[in-house]
């Protein structure tokens, strides 16, 4: 069983290519077979409801809420269902580049606790939805949100432990700069992360001589000038960036520019 650092595991996805497949969902009983088979994907296991133990080769992981488990190709797979409740369970598969290392994550098998993991079945369900339509815009679509997926996936309260002070850091501030109309605060970083708010702040200072009010802030105007020279209206584009009130959006704004949004508009 290979141990698992989720800072690497979250870099080797970001630095490596792979190809998503597919999610499907699958329920077995008591009284399925443990007949096995032979993998020919990489995959990630999502426990739904039940318990159930999943054999690689000679590695045996029992499977449950709260807990992921990755498989990977040409591996013999079986399931035994613990208990008399059947066993519901997602998988996400994948391919993973050809080139990649044998000893890599993406060939190996793991598992790993999820913190945070209704949260988690509910963007898989999401991806499942996508993963149902057959257009080619869907497929493209699925590869794009499956790789945010995982990343989020990876990013819970444990993979600091993996990351440097200034990878924690930029981590952070690409998800602001990804997600500036959310209702994001420093507290909702804190508990995203795990990590005290003044440390986040600090780092923030530290390492991008900004706080991180300011930069969701910075994220904000930037994004309001572009759809401001867009054609939207004021109180569109306040919406759109995060802003229930287009007046304090407006004195943000001036603040940021020296110019008031409308007259802005005007030219």
């Amino acid at each position: 069983m290979k141990n698992v650092n989720k800072g690497d595991l979250l870099k080797e996805f970001r630095k490596n290519t792979f190809e998503v497949f597919r999610i499907e969902r699958f329920i077995k009983n008591s009284m399925s077979s443990k007949n096995g088979y032979t993998t020919n994907l990489s995959a990630f296991i999502f426990t739904i409801r039940g318990r159930a133990q999943i054999e690689f080769d000679n590695e045996v992981y029992i499977a449950e809420r709260g807990k992921v488990i990755h498989g990977c190709k040409n591996k013999n797979i079986s399931f035994k269902v613990l208990g008399d409740e059947e066993f519901e369970y997602m998988n996400i598969y994948y391919m993973a580049d050809k080139c990649i290392k044998h000893d890599s994550y993406m060939n190996s098998t793991f598992e790993f606790d999820v913190i945070n993991y209704d949260e988690i079945l509910k963007s898989l369900y999401e991806l499942k939805e996508i993963s149902s339509k057959q257009q080619l815009t869907s497929k493209v679509n699925l590869q794009i949100q499956t790789s945010l997926f995982l990343r989020e996936l990876f990013t819970d309260h444990n993979y600091k432990k993996g990351l440097s002070e200034k990878d924690f850091t930029i981590d952070v501030s690409e998800f602001i700069s990804q997600n500036y109309m959310e209702e994001i605060t420093l507290g909702a970083l804190s508990e995203k992360y795990g990590e005290k708010s003044n440390r986040i702040s600090y780092l923030f200072n530290k390492y991008l001589n900004i706080r991180p009010i300011d930069y969701l802030i910075q994220c904000r105007m930037t994004a309001a000038y572009k759809l401001l020279n867009e054609g939207f209206a004021v109180k569109e584009v306040s919406k759109k960036i995060g802003y229930n009130d287009e007046f304090y959006f407006s004195r943000l704004f001036k603040k940021s520019f020296g110019v008031t949004p409308s007259k802005l508009k005007k030219g």
